[in-house]
């Protein structure tokens, strides 16, 4: 019997997306594809099922992918584009017709929520290598450290396209919690840094390389949440952070060169670390500069 990780990547979403991504298929011809199956009359239990399985194939698909790869930009832009698509008004997809839509969790079944797509992210986020090594979202898939980095570059990918003129402005789908997630493993006593588990580590740095500017904005702006979601890390839990700013990304900053120093001190420092922490610091130093 199959394993849930097979079963995804023989699935139709999947084989559409890795057409889409090894450019066998245009943008219209995927879109066309992933939308067709959910039409006014299909029934609330399809949908979901569907969702689940076009959802878990996309995060699969990114978590194999090398994080420094365009194909994470590529499909962060079909997403968007997957959001602009109406079953009532898609005349990109040659539909004139206005259609009724199908009922979905009680609701009108849009495309522009992504519905679902935040909760299997969340999910999957639950098993990151240093909290859960040997537990998996997918039957017969554990995250290693590195496709672990890899899924982080694409929700950093996402932040970045949803953040900027690429995308329209009212893309409700907001994914720059995941990068406080990440960057708050940095936030620890300089004493406890050599003690970072090397994906976190990576993870907090890739989100930097790829989303420095639409971060350092919102750190800028004070962008917050509710309740306790944006706490700090166990470091700076008296400050009282309940989301982004300047004094936290000056903290991030400093780990950072703290890190780089330490690697740098061994005899054997992590040269994919060493890299990556790096690149961080370097295009840190040039988005805060202007505030100098």
């Amino acid at each position: 019997m199959p394993t849930a990780k097979q079963s995804i990547e023989s699935s139709p979403q999947y084989l559409t997306l890795t057409s889409y991504t090894n450019f066998l298929s245009t943008d219209l011809n995927t879109l066309t594809t992933l939308t067709s199956s959910i039409t006014p009359t299909t029934p609330t239990t399809t949908i979901s099922t569907y969702l689940e399985t076009l959802w878990n194939s996309l995060l699969l698909l990114v978590s194999q992918t090398e994080w420094s790869s365009l194909t994470h930009q590529k499909l962060s832009l079909l997403l968007h584009r997957l959001q602009t698509h109406s079953s009532e008004s898609s005349s990109y997809l040659g539909k004139t017709e206005v259609e009724p839509l199908p009922i979905y969790n009680d609701t009108e079944f849009s495309w522009s929520q992504l519905p679902d797509l935040n909760i299997y992210i969340r999910d999957w986020y639950n098993f990151s290598p240093p909290f859960s090594p040997s537990s998996t979202p997918l039957q017969g898939f554990t995250f290693s450290n590195q496709e672990w980095v890899n899924l982080n570059a694409f929700l950093a990918t996402l932040t970045r396209t949803s953040l900027t003129s690429e995308t329209p402005n009212n893309t409700p789908t907001d994914y720059s919690l995941y990068a406080l997630w990440s960057l708050r493993s940095l936030e620890v006593e300089t004493e406890s840094l050599n003690t970072l588990d090397p994906a976190d580590i990576q993870t907090a740095a890739v989100w930097i390389v790829i989303a420095k500017t639409e971060i350092y904005k919102l750190c800028k702006a004070n962008t917050e949440y509710e309740g306790n979601l944006a706490r700090g890390g166990d470091g700076f839990r008296e400050k009282g952070w309940k989301g982004f700013s300047v004094e936290r990304w000056r903290v991030w900053e400093d780990a950072f060169g703290e890190i780089l120093e330490l690697e740098s001190e061994k005899e054997e420092g992590e040269v994919e670390i060493i890299r990556l922490v790096k690149q961080a610091e370097v295009v840190m130093r040039m988005v805060g500069a202007g505030d100098s």
